[in-house]
């Protein structure tokens, strides 16, 4: 079909539904919105209904001389209020005009009110403009409603027939928006009263974190005198500079509208600072690639499967990821799946209702994907996730929506997944261990990360990390050097980070000698120069069996004992036997 008709806006428009598979000669016949899923959304919208019936009702006798209609719409493209000509309403109905009816691009081809969504500027659809053949009979002129941190809230429509087209139509769809959108502001700041208060709340409960009230323009209203210490005393009424760990959460009336900000230093759940790329130090060119590929997931929202033995960095890499992306200033969320019961993995994600289960909370609690919505979650060990948990977090992933256990209402989770493991996860797949459909979908971008025996910036590691730990630093010896670059480092960077922190207090004022250095026997290298290992008796291969298996398993004795195909009594009693602890 030949589109030299349609405008730049409706051109890009139409090639959408195109890759949305519409067929212009074949509208899709939505189900109407009504019943208590109605009223919900209009009680939830109650109140910019209320201020866009006072602005049309202004405008109700030239809208409805003029043979049209005036329709406000929610940010999701779902017709919340109408007003006009009766007439044409009623022709309106055919092509579901309507109150209850979603005019989102995906639904409704082309057409102003869709456009205006995904576009986020007014626009005009007029006559043959629209996609869809039944609706070619329109002229609608659409304009967005914003709050005031530019969040969209809203659509104002003006629709009628293409003979009755004015060419002020679409100018006057825009004063209904600005209108609209100026008294939303104006009642908003009424309320800052309530507000205040709901600052002063919050910060009591920080007390000892760096807190600052910004106002609409970024500038610092108020700091408590954590901040003040970050910041000096003369920060109030400046512009809010760009500090390291802080991010913005928002405040809200009881109308959910925001009016100001709070900047609080942004940590994990465990009150620690997030890492960022910058933290993550290492020359090894094969470091430096997973570095870069993490650095570009990290500008999509794509899953993210970090791959590699325990103690490489998964969760520096996670946090970093997430610090440089656009949900940096939501919540980051961690969770090790093998460090939780089966039984409660799904609570843990999901959250649970009241009295779901026998323990649970009297008033419930909400799970680790509600508690990320709009930012990350972490899924640590994800390969020891059970199969039942395994279904359900695939649907989250499907559908973005949770239900807590025990509960049937259903919720959304906006949420960048982030899983990691030190698990061959195909093989898994194949061992019927792991689902394949959750495993391709976790899988948007696999980074494998090296070992640190396959790293060759191991002493510039060290280094870094004794700078760190140390002050002042402490020097490596040539000895200390050598000893370090011959180990086999089973534990990777937790373990280098561990042995460090021994050797720093061991030497004391003096630099770090070989003798500083507590490896576990049975993992050091020959140091003779010829690069073999040392041969082993029966007892310390069994020895370093165990306690390998012990480690990867974190002391789990039930899967230290499959892995060794030996029974956990016998892993136990070789356990007393051997002294190992």
């Amino acid at each position: 079909m030949e589109n030299n008709f349609l405008s730049d806006t409706a051109a890009a428009s139409w090639k959408r539904c195109h890759e949305f598979g519409l067929v212009p000669t074949d509208p899709i016949d939505d189900d109407i919105l009504t019943g208590t899923h109605m009223q919900a959304l209009l009680k939830q919208n109650e109140q910019t209904i209320q201020y866009t019936e006072q602005i049309f009702e202004h405008m109700h006798a030239g809208i409805k001389q003029s043979g049209q209609m005036a329709l406000l719409i929610d940010p999701d493209g779902t017709i919340i209020h109408t007003a006009g000509d009766i007439d044409f309403s009623r022709r309106a109905l055919a092509v579901q005009l309507q109150v209850g009816a979603n005019w989102a691009e995906h639904r409704k081809g082309t057409n102003a009110i869709g456009v205006a969504l995904t576009e986020r500027k007014p626009v005009r659809v007029h006559a043959e403009e629209h996609y869809f053949k039944s609706n070619h009979f329109l002229t609608c002129a659409s304009a967005p409603v914003f709050n005031a941190i530019g969040e969209l809230i809203g659509i104002v429509n003006i629709s009628g027939k293409q003979e009755n087209f004015h060419a002020y139509t679409f100018t006057l769809a825009c004063l209904a928006a600005q209108s609209l959108q100026n008294k939303i502001m104006l009642e908003e700041s009424k309320q800052e009263h309530l507000i205040t208060l709901r600052e002063l709340d919050h910060s009591s409960l920080h007390h000892p974190m760096p807190l600052l009230s910004l106002s609409q323009d970024n500038r610092i209203l108020r700091a408590n005198h954590a901040a003040m210490r970050i910041m000096g005393s003369g920060v109030i009424g400046k512009p809010l500079p760009k500090l390291e760990g802080f991010a913005v959460q928002t405040l809200h009336n009881e109308h959910r509208k925001l009016w100001q900000s709070v900047s609080i230093r942004r940590t994990t759940g465990n009150g620690q600072p997030l890492y960022a790329f910058k933290d993550l130090v290492g020359t090894c060119p094969t470091f430096l690639q997973r570095k870069e590929l993490a650095q570009k997931a990290s500008t999509s929202d794509f899953p993210v499967l970090l791959l590699g033995e325990s103690g490489v960095g998964k969760e520096l890499f996670a946090q970093s990821i997430h610090t440089a992306s656009a949900r940096s200033e939501a919540p980051f969320i961690a969770l090790n799946c093998s460090a939780i019961p089966d039984s409660l993995v799904e609570s843990e994600l999901f959250g649970y209702a009241r009295g779901a289960f026998t323990g649970a909370s009297k008033d419930g609690n909400i799970g680790k994907f509600e508690a990320a919505h709009k930012g990350t979650i972490f899924l640590d060990e994800i390969g020891d996730m059970p199969l039942r948990a395994q279904a359900a977090l695939l649907r989250v992933l499907q559908d973005g929506m949770i239900t807590p256990v025990g509960s049937a209402k259903s919720k959304a989770a906006d949420v960048r997944v982030i899983a990691a493991t030190n698990k061959d996860l195909a093989a898994e797949v194949k061992a019927g261990g792991f689902r394949a459909d959750l495993y391709y979908r976790l899988k948007g971008i696999p980074i494998t990360l090296p070992a640190l025996r396959e790293r060759n910036d191991i002493l510039t590691l060290a280094l870094h990390l004794i700078e760190k730990h140390a002050s002042p630093c402490c020097a490596l010896t040539e000895a200390a050097k050598h000893k370090l670059l011959t180990y086999r480092w089973p534990g990777n960077i937790r373990e280098l980070n561990s042995i460090l922190m021994q050797a720093i207090f061991m030497a004391g004022d003096q630099p770090i000698d070989a003798e500083h250095l507590m490896f576990e026997a049975s993992d050091e290298r020959d140091t003779n120069g010829s690069g073999e290992e040392h041969a082993l008796t029966l007892k310390e291969a069994e020895i370093k069996a165990i306690k390998i298996a012990l480690k990867a398993s974190e002391w789990n004795l039930s899967k230290a004992a499959a892995k060794l195909k030996i029974g956990r009594t016998t892993l136990y009693r070789k356990i007393e036997e051997y002294g190992i602890t």
